[in-house]
């Protein structure tokens, strides 16, 4: 009787566990069922709106386009203006036929007709690449040759120059500063152990320098470049004396951030020359390039054509001379 009813009890539980069991497989079957159909009608709306919102911002962009081509003409020849007029000094002559032809462009442009409630698009004034092709050690033999390279190219350079006397000297002072270029100072004597044997030496040298420019050229040069940079490991006192005596008279100093490599001992070719001031120009919003001017750099003359041409052949490239609104490029901060 007893094991009687322990077979009914069993067969209960078993029964009870088997619906369980059985219930638990419908729901997992119904859950497999609808959440992929969810699923697919979620995503179904989201690829609805991401194709509706695609849509419309081929439609903007569409739009836009065609107000920048009809518009174009106004807005760019307005907003170019002042753009224009800064670097008009700096543009190299055979710029000018590619300026006629943007001039033709423009006056095409010109005559087509906007379309009814169609509003200008302004633009944003493109960034300048500025370069700053700086000249050290001069004058030389070589400068005339510099300075005609540079004028036929209508192209303003930074010239910074040591104490050399006589009257061929002085003329090339004279000619830098009349025809436009910034007048720099490299020292008198450009002797580093002297230079650097004190603040007072410095000071001395500083001071010579820039007497004897002023009393040639009428020209209180304002900008000055250490000999050797400021990063030179020849001076035995700390650089940072000479950036403060220099910040107490008002001097901003530069040093480099390309480097032709003229400055090697064993020489270096016009392509070199070339490829090391040009080469990574993209890198550079404001590239400041070491180059010399003295009897032994006839390669840099010589590639001096090139390194110009190449720059202005990149898109929003300007070189400039250096002026007191120009960001110092700096080895050693003070």
């Amino acid at each position: 009787m007893v094991e009687a009813q322990t077979q009914d009890v069993r067969r209960a539980d078993r029964k009870k566990r088997v619906q369980r069991l059985k219930k638990i497989i419908i729901v997992t079957l119904i859950t497999a069922m609808i959440f992929p159909t969810v699923l697919s009608i979620f995503l179904l709306i989201k690829t609805m709106r991401l194709e509706k919102q695609i849509e419309e911002l081929k439609q903007i962009v569409l739009s836009e386009d065609a107000g920048k081509k009809n518009a174009g003409d106004k807005g760019g020849r307005d907003e170019g203006k002042d753009d224009t007029e800064e670097i008009a000094a700096i543009q190299m002559e055979g710029a000018d036929a590619l300026s006629d032809t943007a001039q033709e462009y423009q006056e095409t442009a010109a005559e087509i007709p906007e379309e009814e409630g169609q509003e200008e698009e302004s633009t944003e004034p493109v960034k300048m690449r500025n370069v700053y092709l700086t000249f050290d050690d001069g004058p030389s033999v070589y400068t005339g040759d510099i300075l005609d390279i540079l004028k036929e190219y209508d192209v303003k350079a930074t010239f910074f120059v040591v104490g050399k006397e006589g009257e061929k000297n002085e003329a090339l002072y004279k000619r830098i500063v009349e025809e436009g270029h910034t007048l720099g100072m490299h020292s008198y004597s450009h002797r580093y152990k002297e230079i650097y044997a004190s603040e007072e030496d410095f000071a001395k040298d500083f001071e010579k320098l820039q007497d004897y420019l002023y009393d040639i050229t009428g020209v209180e040069s304002r900008f000055y470049r250490f000999p050797g940079g400021s990063s030179n490991t020849v001076s035995k006192i700390d650089m940072s004396t000479f950036i403060d005596y220099l910040d107490t008279q008002g001097i901003a100093y530069f040093d480099w951030n390309v480097s032709s490599g003229d400055a090697s001992s064993g020489g270096i070719s016009v392509e070199q020359i070339i490829d090391n001031c040009v080469g990574n120009a993209e890198y550079y919003n404001n590239m400041v390039i070491l180059m010399h001017d003295s009897q032994e750099k006839r390669t840099t003359v010589d590639a001096l054509p090139g390194v110009i041409e190449k720059l202005l052949a990149q898109e929003n490239t300007q070189i400039v001379p250096i002026t007191d609104d120009t960001e110092p490029v700096q080895h050693r901060k003070k």
